[in-house]
């Protein structure tokens, strides 16, 4: 009987140990789905803690600017940005990163006729001569980058991907400059426009997680399950679950290679 006893208690405190507190993040999402990575990434790494994990979405898409504000607020309870000193100063973060370096691979999304113009440019220095210029969004990390790198640069305020409709063959703005992980279904969205087929712009930076102020008492417990998820390849598999056929389809390893400087860290402000 006290055999019996015992191994109750056992059982009891194990079950206890593994049936941690239920989380609820509250998360962004956008049209296009590329939340869709991170929202399972936290699901799979958490449960697979032991935490009962409930995501909410408040909206069907919500731009970067406002995700920002909202989770400064309290509103969303985290985001994932491009890691820079200046938002380890002013945020908590989670120190993981998130898509195998896949963010800064950058292909780019042009109108099809300027691809005979990007056909001739091989080095940093003919595409800095051939005066085509990036679009961005308003405080992205990547303007720092291409500044640093004396490319041209048109700022778009507000939603982003308004730039979409404003590359043009010489207009104001003629590429912009999408992640690996982010130009395929980009591109299936806009069929007006077209992935060029012959570079890659590369930086190296990874996105990672930015906790709201109430989430931020779960930093050490959302980074050890990163770690974990890391550690036992469950990155590696939604990466390629996500990305990988646009991977293979982009094919990197054929493409001419421009290295970016990045900025050092005092002017990495954003």
């Amino acid at each position: 009987m006290k055999l019996w006893i015992y191994a109750a208690v056992a059982l009891s405190l194990s079950m206890q140990c593994f049936a941690k507190e239920s989380l609820r993040l509250t998360l962004a999402s956008q049209l296009d789905g590329g939340h869709e990575f991170y929202h399972e990434l936290l699901y799979e790494a958490l449960t697979r803690e032991g935490y009962k994990v409930r995501i909410e979405i408040p909206s069907e898409h919500i731009p970067q600017k406002r995700v920002i504000k909202m989770v400064q607020g309290d509103k969303l309870s985290m985001t994932w940005l491009l890691s820079t000193p200046e938002r380890d100063d002013r945020y908590v973060s989670v120190d993981v990163p998130l898509t195998n370096g896949l963010i800064g691979k950058r292909v780019l999304l042009i109108p099809p006729k300027l691809q005979a113009k990007f056909d001739s440019i091989e080095t940093i220095d003919e595409l800095r001569n051939s005066k085509l210029v990036a679009g961005m969004g308003v405080n992205w990390f990547d303007v720092d980058v291409w500044n640093n790198n004396q490319l041209s640069v048109y700022l778009e305020d507000g939603e982003w991907r308004s730039l979409y409709d404003k590359l043009s063959v010489d207009g104001d703005v003629n590429y912009f400059p999408r992640g690996i992980n982010e130009i395929g279904a980009e591109a299936a969205m806009n069929s007006h426009l077209a992935i060029e087929k012959r570079l890659l712009l590369v930086y190296e930076k990874d996105f990672k997680f930015y906790l709201s102020p109430s989430m931020a008492q779960y930093k050490t417990e959302i980074e050890s399950a990163l770690k974990q998820a890391k550690q036992d390849g469950l990155i590696d598999q939604l990466v390629e679950k996500y990305w990988g056929a646009s991977y293979k389809t982009l094919n990197p390893t054929e493409r001419v290679v421009i290295k970016l400087a990045l900025p050092n860290l005092e002017s990495q402000k954003h």
